[in-house]
């Protein structure tokens, strides 16, 4: 089987995991650079004081990882960027951080590609349970 194959059905089965599990799961407002969609979700489901997972999600078009990225967080004003752990080929990168008040912290996200750089900010309070559309 070949990586692209492989990470296909990662995704598909990851995908049909959270979909069965009848939870959303809170993420902050999408976000975009270039080409690419920049989404964030932390763990747990909603930031806490203290240590905090965050997964950064790069996708572009209809959830076409993008893996060739590197990804850096901190919380404003800390001055402390931790570079984020690729997970596979994904899209997905995550790192733990402290987080100290999730209702006034802005999580600063550093996106490279090549010689580019974007940063994006995500206030953490802006964690919602997204809303789906009715058919």
């Amino acid at each position: 089987m070949n990586l692209r194959v492989a990470t296909q059905l990662t995704l598909a089965l990851s995908f049909l995991l959270v979909s069965c599990s009848g939870e959303e799961i809170p993420r902050m407002p999408e976000q975009t650079w270039k080409d690419m969609r920049i989404g964030v979700e932390t763990r747990p489901p909603f930031a806490i004081r203290g240590m905090n997972e965050i997964i950064v999600i790069a996708s572009r078009g209809k959830r076409q990882p993008v893996n060739d990225l590197i990804v850096s967080l901190q919380i404003r004003n800390t001055g402390k960027w931790n570079q984020a752990i690729q997970d596979g080929h994904t899209g997905a990168y995550r790192r733990a951080i402290a987080v100290r008040d999730p209702k006034t912290d802005v999580l600063e996200v550093k996106i490279q590609h090549g010689e580019e750089e974007k940063l994006l900010e995500f206030p953490l309070h802006q964690q919602t349970i997204p809303v789906h559309a009715s058919d």
